[in-house]
């Protein structure tokens, strides 16, 4: 919906249209350029391009503020509100994750329209909007992130290579069946060498000959 609202630009601010339109062109096209990567990138990459994504509308959302001059007074601090709605429900993040990008998208946008003067109450309008919609947002996300964790299982047929044991993910990629099994479960791994990998790695020591056959004595 990013571009659809140079409709207001149009009537609201006709003195800084052209700029405007050039923000939310540029923007769209970034914008419609990683929605169409971020689902076939690598999951270490996930965050990364979440993170760019949501930062790149939100700081121009304040640069739009910031060029009319109207700062904290600006109407358009409630696209704010929507990038953080949309944020909560659209994007799988980890909390400390999500927390980090709250925290980007709130600190640009007052760091940025601070540099403006303005009055006081549209300051403390943009502290109660946009910081409480954060800090409500965060909350939010942690119930939602605990209740996909519970219900998070493996399922179905998983390709795995009969030779290496890497497992195909949904995107094509292998992955380690270690990584595999942790990124889609709540199991977590210890590692550890078997006695035969151990014999066949490093041999039998005479205390390991002689610790079997005191053991085989016993029984």
């Amino acid at each position: 919906m990013f571009p659809f609202f140079y409709i207001l630009d149009y009537f609201i601010y006709p003195d800084f249209r052209e700029i405007l339109l050039m923000i939310r062109i540029g923007v769209s096209i970034c914008l419609a350029f990683i929605l169409f990567i971020i689902n076939r990138v690598d999951q270490k990459y996930y965050f990364p391009m979440v993170f760019t994504t949501v930062f790149l509308v939100s700081i121009s959302i304040s640069i739009m503020c910031f060029l009319t001059k109207d700062g904290f007074a600006s109407s358009y601090y409630s696209g704010l509100l929507q990038i953080i709605v949309v944020t909560t429900l659209l994007f799988n993040l980890r909390p400390r994750q999500y927390v980090t990008l709250m925290i980007v998208i709130v600190s640009q946008h007052f760091i940025l329209l601070s540099q403006l003067p303005g009055k006081i109450d549209g300051l403390l309008i943009n502290i109660f909007a946009v910081g409480g919609t954060s800090i409500l947002a965060v909350f939010v996300h942690q119930f939602i992130y605990n209740l996909v964790k519970e219900n998070k299982s493996l399922k179905g047929l998983l390709p795995i290579c009969s030779h290496c044991k890497k497992i195909r993910d949904d995107k094509g990629y292998w992955n380690q069946i270690e990584v595999y099994i942790q990124d889609h479960s709540d199991a977590t791994f210890s590692h550890g060498v078997c006695a035969q990998c151990s014999d066949d790695l490093y041999g039998k020591d005479d205390w390991y000959i002689e610790m079997n056959q005191k053991n085989n004595t016993k029984e």
